[in-house]
């Protein structure tokens, strides 16, 4: 039997970053969904449980911080790590973003195996919170 390959939703709506991600991330061997609105992420999350979320911060519709609360607010959805991947530097944005739970935070233009390796530690963190029981927080 083989291991479930994780899955990486990326929510981006400039299509060329959003295919060049979905291509690279093909390549490594992760199952990757994209969108490009901020509520199809949250119905996505909702319905097919990613291992791990890229959300840029503009967005047509929700902006990603609103798109990251939604999510830590769902027991379903709250442990999923985020990387917030967006051209918003300012220290403000950083924080607002690392406040809400954001397990990364990456700006723009970016170095893509940069970018692989820390959703390779990210993945490798949040799997070991499946082995602990969330209530007792022992094995």
């Amino acid at each position: 039997m083989t291991e479930a390959r994780p899955t990486i939703l990326i929510v981006e709506d400039d299509v060329d970053i959003a295919d060049m991600l979905n291509a690279y991330f093909r390549v490594q061997g992760y199952e990757v969904m994209v969108v490009s609105e901020g509520e199809e992420a949250v119905t996505q999350c909702t319905s097919k449980l990613p291992n791990l979320v890229i959300l840029d911060i503009r967005l047509p519709d929700i902006d990603g911080f609103e798109v990251a609360r939604r999510l830590r607010t769902q027991r379903r959805t709250k442990e999923i790590p985020i990387i917030f991947l967006t051209e918003k530097r300012a220290r403000g944005d950083r924080m607002q973003g690392l406040d809400l739970g954001a397990d990364d935070y990456i700006t723009k233009p970016f170095d893509v195996q940069e970018l692989r390796l820390r959703v390779r530690n990210a993945l490798r963190r949040s799997s070991h919170w499946t082995l602990i029981n969330p209530v007792t927080n022992l094995p």
